[in-house]
């Protein structure tokens, strides 16, 4: 069976996180990849641990279903390879900072000349134009400069640190968006096209709540400013044998149901939501059970109340387990090796896992008999340290 994406061929010009797990969505869709590494630089993520077998478990997981092709982009005949396989493989993702590729002659306005339907996809810490377009960033400066963590947070400590790189992983669904809008624009007229995506920018528009109550002539949002941010009694509570509960009870069907099931008493005509006593009292309710006597509890209601679970929990949770939700899948050792599954249910495809992440260069060979060179050009090409 034909994969969502099959057709779809993709050079991969990008490293450590937002790049590779864009291109890892759109690989587990059945898009073929071209991961182009550099000879001369290893990419962080690989030396990232828990190291399996010698192979970092992160560049396992973010790199599968991708072809490895080594190589030294500074050097002609590598950027002539690049121009054979553009003719085939036309769309393109890198993550360089503004003005490398167009120093390297791997710009969208050079390539477009050999390919007009090429759609080529530059994803920055803070895009290609403005006064921060060639300065660095990481996750934290996206959340930083996108005005979400003014508000996450507590007024005693400050800012959250988040466990999860929140900016970079929406750098990375924005850019599938972006190439597979750009697909489908193709299909309709022929034309490739630019797609400039900034990592800052993706950050400002996760948060419609705050930013709507600001431009709509509201406070500037703060720490405990709003439902969801510590401002009502939305929130983790810590239990008796100090673990942690999640109450997400909103909607008024569902405070209902939690208090009824934490024998809480509200007064009459009052808004929990917005009533600043609430918290404190619920938080000295669930502070009278452990996590499992509340678990327990509500187990059997439908109040948006669930425990705080580590990842051995997680994996053994009943629901990671019905929605297939950790998969095994073999590197190029021959090792298995415990993943998170592509998310999404398809009726009518199977998502295909073939391969973890590969070492560098591992499909050079396979690559460049593609495109016409032959073995004893590769090994030429392999004694300059043009290819590896």
């Amino acid at each position: 069976m034909l994969g969502l994406l099959s057709g779809l061929k993709i050079l991969d010009f990008t490293t450590l996180l937002p790049g590779p797990y864009a291109t890892m969505i759109l690989a587990d869709m059945g898009a073929e990849i071209i991961h182009i590494e550099a000879l001369d630089r290893i990419d962080m993520i690989k030396q990232l641990p828990p190291l399996k077998d010698g192979v970092s478990a992160v560049h396992l997981e973010i790199n599968r279903n991708k072809k490895s092709l080594s190589m030294d982009l500074k050097k002609p005949e590598a950027i002539q390879i690049i121009k054979k396989l553009l003719i085939e493989y036309d769309i393109i993702i890198e993550q360089f900072r503004p003005g490398v590729m167009n120093r390297l002659g791997l710009d969208y306005q050079t390539l477009k000349k050999i390919n007009p339907r090429l759609i080529y996809c530059s994803l920055t810490a803070y895009g290609q134009t403005g006064p921060y377009s060639t300065r660095a960033g990481h996750d934290i400066n996206f959340l930083a400069l996108s005005g979400i963590s003014s508000y996450s947070g507590y007024d005693e400590i400050g800012p959250h640190i988040m466990g999860v790189q929140i900016g970079d992983i929406s750098g990375s669904f924005y850019s599938v968006i972006g190439i597979l809008g750009a697909v489908l624009h193709r299909n309709r007229s022929g034309k490739g096209q630019y797609i400039d995506v900034s990592m800052r920018d993706t950050t400002l528009s996760l948060s419609p709540l705050m930013n709507s109550q600001w431009f709509s002539g509201g406070d500037v949002p703060k720490f405990h400013s709003g439902f969801l941010n510590g401002g009502s009694y939305y929130g983790n509570y810590r239990t008796k044998d100090d673990k942690f509960l999640s109450i997400g009870s909103l909607e008024p069907k569902f405070f209902k149901q939690l208090a009824s099931a934490i024998d809480l008493t509200v007064p009459e005509f009052t808004d929990p939501l917005f009533d600043e006593s609430i918290p404190e009292l619920i938080k000295n309710k669930i502070r009278e059970k452990t996590l499992d006597d509340w678990i327990n509890i509500f187990s059997e209601l439908d109040a948006c109340v669930e425990p705080i679970l580590n990842l051995e929990e997680v994996e053994k949770h009943p629901q990671t387990i019905a929605r297939e939700s950790i998969i095994n899948i073999k590197n190029d050792q021959n090792f298995s090796n415990k993943q998170i599954a592509h998310p999404n249910k398809y009726s009518g495809t199977t998502l295909k896992n073939n391969f973890a992440g590969v070492r560098s260069g591992e499909h050079t060979s396979q690559i460049l008999k593609q495109v016409g060179i032959s073995a004893l050009e590769e090994a030429i090409l392999r004694e300059k340290q043009i290819v590896g």
